[in-house]
């Protein structure tokens, strides 16, 4: 394969990464569609490079090593022999495709299992399985017939068929609640909605074709992590209460002898990629996608990828000759002493903890965010005073902190927090608590179940969730 086809690629993957984790406060579907996007460049680059305008790029001359004359006689003669450098290129290019066939094998093969669970690993699914799942499919806006098996062996909810998508559900649903039940076809059903089975099989096209590039991988990877987020946001947008929803994921990944699905079935819970999407769901507020923004997203997507395809070293510029004159010295000794004497700067972390001090309120509050946010372990005895701080605000902020510290000396401050006056200071620290994974914490989030607030009873339930993920 041409190197250079393969470097503009993977700048194009680069790119796509970076903007990815710029838009991490966006929508998943938003992140989803810059991954499906930058995968469909990778796999039309041989196309779209001839097509893209010429972009110039100035390159400098670097000076060259003198070359040794040739000899014309001995080059004619050993023109005939094949060289290393052939031999080399044909063992690549073997190698190259051996991989690349190989791999689409094993997709084609996994292909093939999910179709024939359709066939010979399920039966017909209840009536009232069916019924919800239409019911629920014409609420979505879903169009397409709507088809839904029951497995004959246990395993995660999933998508599958040779051609057409069917949802495939679990003995073990028999006996969900309906809420539970709803929620696993409403994710099942939004992947059918957004078309994730073809956006799925071009991501592992991309991967048969550049198997050596981790890059690819990488992309179809976080294609179908925020996959699995977006259909969990629409879940959550139906109504779905977090903490159970959290709950039904985990209960599944956990699940004891589970059947394996093969790669190409969009499964609704994979223990690899849970944690994640647990403390997503727990956590961080449901986002909606704008069009808007999915406008200036492919804008921006579209513009960078034609900078990359198109890019052109223009004719290199010769270096400017340099007078064989005596450097004279820029920078005295005296000025470097003077320098090398100035006493450095107070660090960022400095200023954030005597902000904790501060008389006003919201001065001490920004202070904690910004210690919240800040890595390293010398912010953790800064967040345990701020978590004592008189005002309410201050202290919910520094619980916010310490729910992404591992220190066993935070554990105290955060069960003395879930007495706090305020409910704000509760909940946060009852997430704090779940995300540490400390055993202590069992008796406190129990307790929290029964707290007169509605959302610190939540919190104290997800905290739970957290806390047997981390066992």
């Amino acid at each position: 394969m041409d190197l250079e086809l393969v470097a503009r690629t993977s700048a194009v993957l680069f790119a796509a990464a970076a903007l990815v984790a710029v838009l991490r406060k966006a929508a998943p579907s938003t992140r989803h569609f810059v991954w499906h996007f930058s995968i469909i460049v990778v796999l039309l680059a041989p196309f779209l490079a001839p097509l893209a305008p010429s972009i110039t790029v100035p390159v400098i001359e670097m000076p060259m090593v003198p070359r040794v004359p040739e000899v014309p006689q001995v080059q004619k003669q050993l023109s005939t022999v094949p060289t290393a450098t052939t031999a080399r290129e044909l063992t690549i290019g073997t190698v190259g495709t051996l991989g690349t066939v190989g791999t689409l094998s094993w997709f084609l093969f996994c292909w093939i299992l999910s179709g024939l669970s359709v066939w010979r690993g399920s039966t017909a699914a209840p009536e009232l399985w069916l019924t919800e799942a239409r019911s629920l499919g014409k609420r979505m806006g879903l169009k397409s017939p709507i088809a839904v098996r029951q497995l004959r062996r246990e395993a995660s909810p999933h998508v599958a068929g040779f051609f057409t998508s069917v949802v495939m559900m679990p003995p073990s649903a028999l006996s969900w609640t309906a809420e539970a039940r709803q929620a696993a076809l409403v994710h099942e059903l939004a992947h059918i909605q957004r078309g994730d089975r073809r956006t799925q099989a071009i991501a592992q096209l991309a991967c048969a074709i550049y198997w050596f590039n981790p890059l690819v991988w990488h992309a179809s990877a976080g294609l179908s992590r925020e996959r699995e987020r977006a259909c969990d946001d629409e879940v959550l947008r139906f109504g779905a209460k977090p903490s159970a929803y959290a709950t039904l994921l985990l209960d599944l990944a956990r699940k004891p002898g589970s059947a394996w699905t093969p790669a190409t079935a969009l499964s609704m819970a994979r223990p690899s990629a849970i944690e994640g999407r647990l403390l997503s769901i727990l956590v961080e507020a449901v986002r909606t996608p704008r069009r808007s923004t999915r406008w200036l997203v492919g804008a921006g997507i579209i513009t960078i990828t034609t900078a990359i395809l198109g890019a052109q070293a223009a004719a290199p510029q010769p270096l400017p000759a340099v007078p064989q004159t005596r450097p004279r010295a820029i920078v005295k000794p005296s000025m470097v002493m003077a320098i090398d004497e100035q006493s450095p700067l107070p660090s960022m972390t400095g200023a954030l903890v005597a902000a904790l001090s501060d008389a006003d309120r919201q001065v001490r509050e920004q202070a904690a965010i910004g210690l919240a946010v800040t890595p390293g372990a010398d912010v953790i005895d800064p967040l345990l005073s701020a978590l004592k701080d008189p005002d309410s605000q201050v202290r919910e902020k520094a619980a916010i902190g310490l729910a992404f510290r591992r220190d066993p000396k935070i554990i105290d401050p955060l069960l003395t927090a879930m007495e706090d006056s305020d409910s704000q200071v509760r909940e946060k620290a009852a997430i704090a608590l779940g995300a540490s994974g400390d055993a202590r914490a069992v008796g406190a989030l129990t307790k929290a179940m029964k707290d007169p607030d509605s959302q610190v009873r939540e919190k104290a339930v997800a905290g739970l969730v957290l806390l047997g993920l981390r066992k």
